[in-house]
C-alpha cells in the first residue's frame, strides 16, 4: 500500500495531491480494488473525483444481486476502462483531457440494476472512449480497431505496419467469432424507440446473434461433476446459445419485450468490449486467441465458472487448463494485468530449444509483457539512434578502461551498483587484463547504457574518455536536448512495473537484476531486465529498420528469445543475456522468420 500511494503521488505536481480522504477510501478497500488503482497511478490528471467515482461504480457493482447481471457489467465497466487505458497510454487523447474522459468513461455504472440499463450504460461509455479521441459519438468496429491499433502514422512504413496491427486484432476478433459491435449498436439503436422497431429492418441483425453455435459436449453433467470438481460450464455462454430475439419479438411486441430483447444484448456487447482488449495485447505467436475460439466469451468476471474464488477484481488466474470435462482453459477474475495473464497462459505453447530448459514460470510472462504492452509509434528515429550510441558509448568506454586505470575505477564505481560484487570484481580484473572484448560479452546491454548516461551525468567534464560514439552522442544530444531526454528515453524504452513501482506505465529504472526463486520475485527479475527493449532497438537502428518496425520485431523477437532462454539453475540469471545475443545474431543473419524481409525493407545489409 505504501508503494502505490507513494507511486500515486509521485505522478502528481504538489498542488494537485490526492485529498486524505480519498487516500483513506482507497485505503479501505485496498484488498478488492488494489489492482485496478494501477491507473491512478500512470496517469496523474485522475484527480480525487475521479478515483471516487471508480471506487464508488465499483462497490456498485459488487452490490448487484443478480449473478449473470453482475458478471456482465464488471466485464463490460473493466473492458471500456482497458480501452481508455490504451488510447491514454497512446497519447490518443489528450492529457488535458484525460480526467473527464475517463469520468465520461465509468459514468452511469453505479446505477446500473438491469440488462437494459447495462446495454445503455455499456454503450454510452464506450461512445464517452472514443469521444475523447475523435471529438464525435460515431462507432464503428473498423475505427475502433485503427485507434486502438496505433496512433495516425503519416509515413508509408508506418502506416504498413499500422495496419499489420490492425489486421491482427481483427484476426483474433474474427478467431474468437465474436459479434461485430457495428451490429450490437444496430441493435441497441433499433431497438430503443418501440414505435420506430422495425423486425425487418433488424433481421439480419439479429441472426448474427444465431451464427455462433456451441462445439457439442462430450461429456454429461454427471461426468463433469465427477472429474471436474468445481469447475462447471460457462452460464454465460449458455445464455448466449439460447438468445434468440426473433422469438422474443414475434407478432407485435409490446414495449415491454422490446427492453427485454435490448437487453438480451448485454453478454454479447460485453463479450466483445473484452475481445478488444484481450487482441490488442495479444501476445507473439498467440494459439489460445487464435485456436480457441470460448476464450474471450469464458472470461468468468462474476466468480460462475469455479467455486470459491475471491478476489474478483484482481488480477485474473488461468483455470481448466488440461481439463476437458471441465470445458477448457479460461481467465477469472478482472482484466486487470490482462497482458501478463495472456502471456502466462502463452507460454506453455513455447517450446524449448534446449531439453529440461529452466526459464522461470514467472519471468517469461513478464518478458512477453514488457515486449506487448508498450508501444513504439511515436519514437523517433534519432531516439532510436541515441539508444544505440548510448551502448555503443558504454561498450568504448570500457574498452579504453583496459589502459586506464583511473577511467577503470570510474567505471566500476558506477556499475557495481548494478552488478554482485563477484561479477564487478571478475569484470575488474578482466580489463586489467586486457580482455575487455571478451568482458563485454558478459555485460548487458542496459549496463553499458547506464554506464554512457551516469557518466555523463557524474563526470560532465570528463570529454577526453568519450570514443566515437560517445562524441557522437554529444552532439546529438546538444541539438535536440528535449527530444534526447532522459524522461522521453524512459518512456519510450522502458518496461512496465505492475509488482515494482504499481504502475504499468513504460519506464527505466537503474537497478541490478533481481534473484529469481518462484513467484513474487520471478516477476520481480523480469521487472529489473529492461535490456530486451533497448537491444531489439539497437538492432533496430544498426540495421536501419524505422521506428515503427519496432511494434512488429520486439514482440517476435522475445519469443525467439524464450524458446533459447537455458539456465543451470535460479541464479543463472546470465541465461537471458546469453538467449538475447544468439536471438539478435540469427535476427542479423536472417535466421528468424521476418528477419530477411526485415532487411530487405530497410534496403541495408545488417551489421556483423
Amino acid at each position: 500500500m505504501f508503494l502505490l500511494f507513494t507511486e500515486l503521488d509521485n505522478k502528481r505536481s504538489p498542488d494537485r495531491r490526492l485529498k486524505s480522504e480519498t487516500l483513506r477510501l482507497m485505503a479501505k478497500h485496498y484488498q478488492d480494488y488494489s489492482d485496478q488503482y494501477e491507473v491512478f497511478s500512470e496517469f496523474g490528471e485522475l484527480d480525487d473525483a475521479s478515483i471516487v467515482k471508480f471506487i464508488v461504480s465499483a462497490l456498485a457493482l459488487d452490490k448487484v444481486s443478480n449473478h449473470t447481471l453482475r458478471g456482465n457489467a464488471m466485464g463490460s465497466f473493466q473492458a471500456n476502462i482497458g480501452m481508455w487505458h490504451i488510447l491514454a497510454r497512446q497519447g490518443q487523447i489528450p492529457r488535458a483531457k484525460l480526467n473527464q474522459s475517463f469520468q465520461e468513461t465509468i459514468a452511469g455504472f453505479a446505477k446500473v440494476s438491469n440488462s437494459t440499463q447495462l446495454v445503455d450504460v455499456s454503450c454510452a461509455s464506450l461512445r464517452a472512449v472514443f469521444r475523447g479521441v475523435t471529438g464525435n459519438n460515431t462507432v464503428t468496429q473498423d475505427e475502433v480497431i485503427e485507434l486502438l491499433a496505433g496512433p495516425h502514422q503519416s509515413d508509408p512504413e508506418g502506416r504498413r505496419i499500422h495496419e499489420e496491427m490492425a489486421k491482427g486484432i481483427r484476426g483474433v476478433m474474427d478467431g474468437q467469432r465474436l459479434v461485430s459491435l457495428d451490429t450490437l449498436l444496430a441493435l441497441e439503436d433499433g431497438l430503443k424507440d418501440a414505435s420506430k422497431y422495425s423486425k425487418d429492418s433488424l433481421r439480419p441483425f439479429m441472426a448474427e446473434l444465431r451464427e455462433f453455435q456451441m462445439p457439442r459436449p462430450i461429456f454429461s453433467s454427471s461426468e463433469r461433476s465427477e472429474w471436474a470438481a468445481g469447475i462447471y460450464n460457462n452460464r454465460h455462454t449458455d445464455l448466449e446459445m439460447q438468445t434468440d430475439l426473433g422469438k422474443t419479438l414475434k407478432g407485435s411486441p409490446t414495449a415491454a419485450q422490446v427492453e427485454e430483447a435490448r437487453g438480451q444484448l448485454a453478454p454479447f456487447l460485453r463479450d466483445t468490449l473484452v475481445g478488444l482488449n484481450y487482441a490488442y495485447y495479444e501476445p507473439p505467436g498467440s494459439q489460445l486467441l487464435r485456436a480457441d475460439p470460448l476464450f474471450v466469451r469464458s472470461h468468468d468476471f462474476a466468480g460462475e465458472t469455479v467455486e470459491g474464488v475471491e478476489g474478483l477484481w484482481h488480477a485474473p488466474q488461468l483455470f481448466g487448463a488440461g481439463i476437458a470435462a471441465g470445458g477448457g482453459a479460461h481467465l477469472v477474475g478482472s482484466l486487470a494485468d490482462l497482458p501478463y495473464a495472456l502471456s502466462g497462459a502463452e507460454q506453455d505453447f513455447i517450446v524449448p530449444e534446449n531439453v529440461q530448459a529452466l526459464i522461470w514460470r514467472e519471468t517469461v510472462p513478464g518478458l512477453l509483457t514488457s515486449a506487448i504492452l508498450p508501444r513504439w509509434w511515436n519514437v523517433s528515429r534519432k531516439e532510436l539512434h541515441a539508444i544505440a550510441l548510448y551502448q555503443r558509448a558504454g561498450e568504448e568506454l570500457l574498452l579504453a578502461s583496459e589502459t586506464n586505470e583511473e577511467l577503470r575505477r570510474k567505471l566500476l564505481g558506477i556499475l557495481s551498483s548494478r552488478m554482485p560484487a563477484r561479477q564487478a570484481s571478475w569484470l575488474d580484473q578482466e580489463l586489467a587484463s586486457g580482455n575487455a572484448q571478451d568482458a563485454l560479452a558478459q555485460v548487458t546491454p542496459a549496463d553499458v547504457f547506464y554506464l554512457s548516461v551516469d557518466f555523463r551525468h557524474r563526470f560532465p567534464d570528463d570529454n577526453a574518455s568519450w570514443g566515437p560514439s560517445g562524441q557522437e552522442l554529444a552532439r546529438l544530444i546538444q541539438e535536440d536536448p528535449e527530444e534526447l531526454s532522459w524522461a522521453r528515453l524512459s518512456r519510450d524504452f522502458g518496461v512496465p512495473h505492475p509488482i515494482l513501482m504499481r504502475s504499468d506505465a513504460p519506464e527505466l529504472i537503474n537497478l541490478k537484476p533481481f534473484p529469481a526463486f518462484a513467484g513474487y520475485s520471478s516477476r520481480l527479475m523480469a521487472e529489473s531486465w529492461d535490456s530486451n527493449n533497448l537491444y531489439w532497438a539497437r538492432l533496430a537502428d544498426e540495421m536501419g529498420l524505422p521506428p515503427a518496425m519496432l511494434n512488429r520485431v520486439v514482440p517476435e523477437l522475445t519469443r525467439e528469445m524464450v524458446g533459447k532462454i537455458f539456465a543451470t539453475d535460479f541464479e543463472d540469471w546470465p541465461a537471458l543475456l546469453r538467449a538475447m545475443r544468439e536471438t539478435g545474431k540469427e535476427f542479423r543473419e536472417g535466421k528468424i522468420a521476418g528477419g530477411g524481409a526485415t532487411r530487405a525493407a530497410a534496403g541495408q545489409v545488417p551489421n556483423n
